[in-house]
């Protein structure tokens, strides 16, 4: 009986010790962003109002300068951005939603896109940097 308490003892501890390994290498995978300068902040909460007003006009042209911003500042904040795994959600969710409108240029998967977009500058800015007329605008919407 004390070499099946032993060997039943054994297995629980491999158990446990292949469950810490697999979270410590789920937590090594996951990418820390570092946060922004202040300086660039700033730069990047100015140039997202004028990004937002111009998907009214020409929403496509938006979206890709959305992601050309978006990827400045992930870039900046240190994401991966080579491998699609370990890409941020919301940018994954925001290519995604472009890619899924198969060339149609829709207009609410652009949108989609915008949104994702908008959660990543949001997190690396803060929504309070944005300019206040922008953010009265968007409450409208």
């Amino acid at each position: 009986m004390s070499q099946l308490l032993v060997i039943a003892l054994i297995v629980v501890v491999a158990i446990v010790l292949i469950a810490i390994a697999v979270v410590i290498a789920r937590k090594v995978g996951q990418t820390r962003l570092r946060p922004l300068p202040d300086e660039s902040r700033d730069r990047y909460a100015r140039m997202w109002p004028s990004i937002e007003a111009r998907f009214i006009e020409e929403p496509g042209a938006a979206v890709q300068e959305a992601d050309k911003v978006v990827v400045m500042i992930l870039s900046e904040r240190g994401a991966n951005l080579t491998d699609g795994q370990r890409m941020p959600e919301d940018l994954r969710k925001a290519r995604s939603a472009t890619r899924g409108d198969q060339g149609r240029r829709d207009t609410e998967a652009m949108r989609r896109a915008m949104v994702s977009y908008k959660a990543i500058v949001d997190a690396a800015v803060g929504s309070s940097r944005i300019a206040p007329e922008a953010r009265q605008r968007e409450m409208a919407s």
